[in-house]
């Protein structure tokens, strides 16, 4: 087990996220703090760093090194980016926090910071072709992925402070400064000659993730999880319509905006409504992940190649992290995948829900490690709030439905779910927990005495032929308590052998 503290020297904020790396490459994080300095606001004339927030940053490295040093942490990466990679005294900064904290740090060049935020994406998105964009404080990096490799990539020298430095430096009324500035950013991503069109786009960075607070707060949406969340791109335009509508000193009011953003909100929507006028862009993507997370990747991976599959590997990462039957949890999941492979004619559900059900399947005793009673309800809480990397923020909420079915008839959809679960989504989590219930019925003694279930689908009935190495009575009975929930979703009466 490895301790790792990384840092991200940003240009608008430094962060510290401690990562426990175990020799399985499992991982888990435990611990996250984030400050906003500016590094890259108030730049002088010559190009140096502000004396006051370089020393805002000294202070914050402090801070964070004692902590790691309060956690015993075995080693501390520290990375910068575009602020400390443009300073002219980069060198003399450099040498103040050595001599102030004993921190050595790694200065990125630009298609490395890029490299990283690809890396972050190709290990938490199930996605093969997209466009990355990470809008930091000073530098934004554009990435063109395919068959989840890097085809292009590019780090500019622009962002949130940058842009909204010119916006409000610009002269005429803001409609006139914010049309100019898009004017001059669709013809920077014009002259790189590489850029996707039409193509989904991942958001990267606290900018995007405000952006999603605000349409959270507009739709009433009610998931607080940030990562893989989606907006259209009408989304994103009427938010910066919005945001250029509104009075610099009234942004601080809008709905789900962050008050340390207020003021460079603009520079950021700025950016990325241009980026969807000239891509033509209609999906937004916003990425919980970035440049740490592409470091701890590294970390893990030794290499240059992503996990093969980020669904499995995030399922495998949480069971490694908690006390869970792994033998019983992956039984139940062969036992589920059989019943919806042969049980297809009746169900008539997409292919795709197999990865819900299989979510499903290997978490649903999660909720033990807070208690056994109700640990379908628990375990609900718990798949919800894991982050699980590679389904969309509906399929984790119907693979939580799913899991928490195990152990009841049915499981009530709270209301306010209801605008996320449509009716086929809700008819989904029925027939999925069914065939869940079903299975953990047929391991309900945890040792595997059902090897094989053979459906025989008849024209009024369902009967399940067990292939058992003892005695089946407890399972197939177990299994029979479902009848009615069977008959109700598959319109068949239920029987086993």
């Amino acid at each position: 087990m490895r301790t790792i503290g990384i840092i991200d020297i940003g240009s608008n904020s430094m962060r510290l996220v401690i990562v426990q790396i175990s020799t399985n490459n499992s991982y888990r994080i435990i611990d996250d703090v984030k400050h906003s300095v500016r590094l890259g606001k108030d730049m002088l004339p010559n190009g140096n760093l502000h004396p006051i927030r370089m020393q805002r940053a000294i202070e914050t490295l402090q801070f964070y090194k004692t902590l790691c040093d309060a956690i015993k942490t075995d080693s501390i990466i520290v990375v910068a980016t575009e602020a400390i990679r443009k300073a002219s005294n980069q060198k003399e900064f450099l040498e103040l926090i050595y001599n102030s904290t004993g921190l050595s740090v790694r200065v990125l060049e630009g298609e490395e910071e890029a490299y990283y935020d690809y890396f972050s994406i190709a290990n938490s998105f199930n996605m093969t072709e997209n466009l990355i964009m990470d809008i930091g404080g000073s530098s934004t990096e554009l990435i063109w992925m395919k068959d989840r490799k890097v085809q292009r990539m590019v780090s500019l020298p622009f962002g949130t402070i940058s842009i909204s430095e010119q916006l409000n430096e610009a002269k005429g009324n803001i409609f006139a400064r914010e049309k100019t500035i898009t004017n001059k950013l669709i013809q920077t991503y014009h002259e790189l000659g590489w850029l996707p069109h039409g193509k989904a786009l991942i958001g990267i960075g606290g900018s995007f993730r405000n952006i999603a607070k605000i349409n959270k707060k507009r739709s009433f949406y009610p998931l607080e999880m940030s990562h893989n969340y989606y907006l259209s791109s009408e989304n994103v335009q009427d938010i910066h319509r919005l945001v250029t509508n509104t009075p610099a000193h009234r942004r601080k009011d809008i709905r789900g905006l962050s008050s340390e953003r207020s003021d460079i909100i603009w520079g950021a929507t700025t950016a990325i409504n241009a980026l969807i006028m000239y891509c033509g862009i209609s999906d937004v993507y916003v990425s919980g992940h970035g440049l740490r997370e592409g470091v701890i990747f590294e970390e893990i991976l030794h290499g240059l190649n992503p996990v093969k599959d980020v669904l499995d590997y995030s399922i495998n990462n949480l069971i490694s992290n908690i006390n869970l039957n792994k033998n019983h949890a992956f039984h139940v999941w062969e036992l589920c995948k059989s019943l919806f492979e042969q049980l297809k004619s009746l169900h008539e559900l997409e292919e795709s829900t197999l990865r819900i059900l299989k979510t499903a399947a290997l978490l649903h005793d999660i909720g033990i490690n807070i208690s056994y009673y109700d640990h379908h309800l628990h375990s609900f809480y718990i798949i919800l709030n894991s982050q699980i990397n590679g389904l969309s923020q509906q399929e984790v909420l119907m693979a939580a439905y799913t899991a928490a079915s195990h152990r009841k008839d049915k499981v009530k959809i709270d209301s306010v779910h209801k605008g996320i679960l449509q009716e086929k989504e809700i008819d989904t989590i029925h027939k999925l927990g069914v065939m869940l219930r079903i299975s953990e019925a047929l391991d309900r003694q945890m040792n595997k005495n059902i090897t094989a279930v053979d459906c025989l689908i008849e024209e009024d009935r369902v009967t399940l032929k067990l292939t058992s190495t003892s005695q089946h009575e407890l399972e197939s009975k177990e299994a029979l308590d479902t009848s009615g929930e069977f008959q109700k979703e598959f319109g068949k009466r239920l029987f086993v052998l």
